[in-house]
């Protein structure tokens, strides 16, 4: 019999693979019943793609974890298959898709700065429970019938209903604005900075489908200390003040998973 590698078998090569799978194959009911490690799933933020997370994916490996990291519609590697009718449903059923097909269970979702909300959005619709950790990253906590505009300033969310409305793009934020946003300077700022891409306007109105909060869930925000924009550091106070949730702090700045991929796979780590 001809023996074929992982990467053969997922037939992909891209960030989003599922990697490594544990051999011999167990079912994901019997990995969770058996106490075993979750699987981890990356989900990345606003104009960032899968690609933010591959300098931490090998460590978390060498962990002896399962890890994967969706692209986002109209991100990443799907970037040339963006379009105005993309938003955070669809987003959140990329997630659900990803756990599906790729037959995961037990699993510890992270869902960064934006991907808070699309982490929100997938719990909501997560009929078949498959995800039994929420990890909100220096990230929005949306609940049932919140969208990420309904945290900004009424004039900007005017602005991102008005764009939505007409089918509109958001852009990037500037590079004069990555230093403070994101804590990219120099090389950091060399990787992402050709890999941001602009993303439909609906995806900061759209709200949250359902209650993404569950009593068979655990619950965790991480965050990043860094990072002084006062919208996350209101979702840090909020989720310190709610019992579903334990609560950490990470000495690094926002794009900690592209800094700094040690201190952030400890952190994760610590966390699971």
């Amino acid at each position: 019999m001809t023996s074929l590698t992982r990467r053969a078998v997922f037939g992909v090569a891209s960030a989003a693979a599922v990697a490594p799978i544990a051999a011999p194959f167990i079912t994901p009911s019997a990995r969770a019943a058996s106490g075993a490690k979750p699987h981890i799933c990356l989900v990345h933020g606003a104009w960032h793609g899968a690609w933010a997370w591959t300098r931490l994916m090998p460590l978390l490996i060498e962990a002896g974890y399962t890890v994967s990291a969706p692209d986002l519609s109209g991100l990443g590697a799907n970037s040339h298959r963006q379009a105005p009718e993309i938003g955070l449903h669809v987003h959140g059923q990329d997630v659900l898709n990803h756990l599906y097909f790729n037959d995961l269970d037990n699993v510890a979702v992270v869902g960064h700065s934006y991907g808070g909300c699309v982490l929100s959005e997938a719990l909501a619709g997560d009929g078949d429970k498959r995800i039994t950790h929420a990890i909100y990253l220096d990230a929005l906590v949306p609940g049932d019938g919140d969208a990420l505009a309904t945290f900004v300033p009424e004039q900007v969310r005017g602005n991102f209903e008005k764009a939505a409305e007409a089918g509109g793009m958001i852009p990037p934020r500037p590079p004069e604005l990555w230093e403070k946003m994101w804590g990219l300077t120099g090389e950091t700022a060399d990787f992402a900075g050709p890999r941001l891409r602009p993303m439909s306007a609906r995806c900061f109105v759209e709200p949250v489908q359902g209650d993404p909060f569950r009593d068979d869930v655990k619950y965790t925000f991480q965050r990043c200390t860094q990072n002084i924009n006062p919208l996350f550091e209101m979702f840090s106070e909020k989720t310190k003040a709610d019992p579903r949730f334990a609560h950490a702090e990470i000495d690094g700045h926002h794009d900690v998973m592209v800094i700094d991929p040690p201190l952030m796979r400890d952190a994760l780590i610590s966390a699971l």
